[in-house]
C-alpha cells in the first residue's frame, strides 16, 4: 500500500476506536501522521530533483551537440575534428595522414541572389553531396554514424570543409579524392526554378611531413588551395616553396587572371625612331593594369611575379593579340610601323607559341615581319636548347627578334653569334649618362662595334637629350627611343600620333 493510502486509512478510523483502551495515544497518531507527511514531502522533492536532472542532462546533451557540430549543415565542426585527431594521433602517431581542405567558390553570388536562408540550405546540401560521395571511401576518417551511415566531412565554418585521409599505404589518396570531388560534386542545384552553379577548390597538407598540429596543417592546406586556384593546373599539395607566396601575392595573381578577361589591362607604346631622319620605325608596347582597388599598376608591380608563378603566358597572349590588331589597324589607315613586344623565358617554353602567332597573323591579315619580339639574355639561360629551338622557329615564321638589355647579361660572343636575332638593344643604364661618363661611353661604343661586326642592328633606349642622340650617331648607332622623342602613351592613340608626328620639330615631351 502506498503512503497516500496509508494516510487516508488513518484519517478514516472511527473516533471510538481511538478512545478505546487498545487505541494509540493521540500523540502516537500525530507522530505517525507527521512521519508519513515527511515521507510524502521527501518523495515529492526526489521526483522533482530527478525531473530537473533529466531536463538538465537533455539540455546539456543538446548544447554538447551544437558545440561540436555546425549549426547550418549539422556536420561535425573544427572542435569535433580536433578531438578526433587528438585521440587518433595518440593511438597511431607514426602513421601518415593527409588533411584535405575543400572550399566552395562563387558562393558570395549565391548569397546575393538567393538570400541567406536559401544559401544556407544549398550549403547544407553541398556538404551532404560531399559526404555521400565519400560513403565508399574507407580511407576517409569516419567521425560519427547517422542512421547507420558514416559521416566523413567536417564543416569548418563558412564555405570550408575538411576531410582527414589515411594515406599510410596509398601516398596519393588525398589527391585522388580531391580531383574526384572537384569533378563530380559541382552539379547545378535548382532553387526556386533557378540553376545555382558553384565550384570546389582543394588544398592538401600531409601529416607529419607538413605539420603535426591541426592549425598548422589547416594553414598550409589553405595556402596550397590558394596556390592551386591561382595557378591553374598546379598541384593542390602544399610544398615549402609556397611559404614565400603571401596571401597578397596569390590574390594579386588570381585578380590578374580576371583582369585579362575583364578588360582591366591597357597597352602603352613608346616610338622607336631613326635618329638621322627622325622617321618612326617601330613602337615598343608596355602593359599597364587598371586595378579596381590598387589603381594604375606598372609592369614592375606584377610582371616578375606573373612569370614566377606561371601566369605570364596568358598575359603574353593578350598582349600579342592587341599588338597584332593595332598593326592591322595602322595598315588600314595607310600607316606603317612595326610593333615590338617583350616576351619572357616562360613564353619560349610554350610549344604552341608559334601556332598562336600564325593564327593571329591569319586572323588580322598581318605580315609576320611587322612584329618584333624582344627577349632578355636571361631568357636563354634556363633551358638554352629549347629556347634556341623556339627562336629558330620564330625566325622561320618571319618574326623579327631583338635581344633586350644587351650588355647586362653574361652571354658569350660565340653564343650570341648563334642566335637568330636582328637587333640588340643597349640598356638605358648605359645611354642616359652617355655624354657624362667615359666608362658608359666606352661600354656603349664596344657594344655598337660588336653588333655591327655581327651584322646586327642597334637600338639605344633611354635617349633623353640631344647631346646623347648626337654622340650615339657618331658611334654608329642610328635607332633610338626615349623621352627625347616621346613619353609612352596609350596604344589606342598610336594611329593619331603617327599622323600628327612632325620629324623636324622634335622636342622634349
Amino acid at each position: 500500500m502506498s503512503y497516500r493510502l496509508l494516510v487516508s486509512g488513518l484519517l478514516s478510523c472511527p473516533l471510538a476506536a481511538q478512545t478505546s483502551e487498545s487505541s494509540l495515544p493521540i500523540v502516537s497518531l500525530l507522530s505517525g501522521f507527521l512521519l508519513l507527511a515527511f515521507v510524502y514531502i521527501f518523495k515529492l522533492k526526489l521526483d522533482i530533483y530527478k525531473l530537473q536532472k533529466a531536463k538538465t542532462t537533455k539540455k546539456g546533451s543538446r548544447l554538447g551537440f551544437y558545440s561540436l557540430h555546425d549549426d547550418i549543415s549539422g556536420f561535425p565542426n573544427k572542435f569535433f575534428l580536433q578531438q578526433q585527431l587528438d585521440e587518433l594521433l595518440k593511438r597511431a602517431p607514426e602513421q601518415h595522414y593527409s588533411l584535405l581542405l575543400i572550399k566552395i567558390t562563387q558562393f558570395e553570388q549565391v548569397n546575393k541572389l538567393l538570400g541567406h536562408s536559401n544559401s544556407n540550405l544549398i550549403l547544407a546540401q553541398i556538404a551532404q553531396r560531399i559526404n555521400d560521395h565519400l560513403a565508399a571511401e574507407d580511407k576517409a576518417l569516419t567521425f560519427e554514424f547517422r542512421q547507420q551511415k558514416p559521416t566523413r566531412v567536417c564543416h569548418l565554418g563558412g564555405v570550408d570543409f575538411a576531410i582527414w585521409v589515411d594515406c599510410d599505404d596509398k601516398e596519393h589518396m588525398a589527391e585522388y579524392l580531391a580531383d574526384t570531388l572537384e569533378r563530380a560534386i559541382p552539379e547545378p542545384m535548382i532553387v526556386h526554378g533557378c540553376a545555382v552553379d558553384y565550384q570546389l577548390q582543394s588544398g592538401i597538407a600531409h601529416y607529419p611531413e607538413h605539420g603535426t598540429q591541426l592549425n598548422e596543417l589547416l594553414e598550409r592546406a589553405h595556402l596550397a588551395l590558394q596556390y592551386h586556384s591561382s595557378l591553374q593546373g598546379s598541384s593542390q599539395v602544399f610544398s615549402n616553396d609556397m611559404l614565400h607566396y603571401t596571401n597578397d601575392k596569390l590574390t594579386l595573381m588570381a585578380e590578374l587572371r580576371q583582369a585579362i578577361t575583364e578588360q582591366q589591362l591597357a597597352l602603352y607604346i613608346q616610338p622607336q625612331v631613326d635618329m638621322r631622319s627622325h622617321e618612326v620605325l617601330a613602337g615598343e608596347v608596355y602593359i599597364r593594369w587598371r586595378h579596381p582597388k590598387r589603381g594604375l599598376l606598372t609592369p614592375d608591380s606584377f610582371l616578375a611575379l606573373a612569370e614566377e608563378m606561371g601566369v605570364i603566358y596568358p598575359l603574353t597572349q593578350w598582349v600579342l593579340n592587341e599588338a597584332v590588331a593595332m598593326i592591322a589597324k595602322l595598315k588600314q589607315a595607310g600607316l606603317v610601323s612595326k610593333i615590338a613586344v617583350n616576351i619572357s623565358s616562360k613564353d619560349l617554353l610554350h610549344d604552341e607559341l608559334v601556332e598562336a602567332l600564325e593564327q593571329l597573323f591569319d586572323k588580322y591579315q598581318v605580315a609576320p615581319g611587322q612584329l618584333i619580339l624582344e627577349l632578355k639574355e636571361s631568357a636563354l639561360v634556363a633551358e638554352p636548347v629549347k629556347a634556341m629551338t623556339m627562336l629558330q622557329r620564330l625566325h622561320q615564321l618571319g618574326v623579327e627578334l631583338a635581344l633586350d638589355d644587351f650588355g647586362t647579361g653574361l652571354s658569350s660572343l660565340a653564343y650570341i653569334r648563334q642566335l637568330p636575332v636582328q637587333y640588340v638593344k643597349v640598356d638605358c643604364s648605359f645611354i642616359s649618362d652617355l655624354h657624362k661618363s667615359d666608362m658608359n661611353a666606352a661600354i656603349t661604343g664596344a657594344i655598337i662595334d660588336m653588333a655591327r661586326n655581327l651584322d646586327l642592328g642597334v637600338i639605344a633606349e633611354g635617349v633623353e637629350e640631344a647631346e646623347v642622340e648626337q654622340k650615339l650617331l657618331r658611334m654608329g648607332c642610328s635607332r633610338g627611343q626615349g623621352f627625347f622623342y616621346s613619353r609612352p602613351f596609350e596604344l589606342s592613340g598610336f594611329a593619331v600620333w603617327l599622323k600628327q608626328w612632325q620629324p623636324d620639330k622634335i622636342k622634349l615631351q
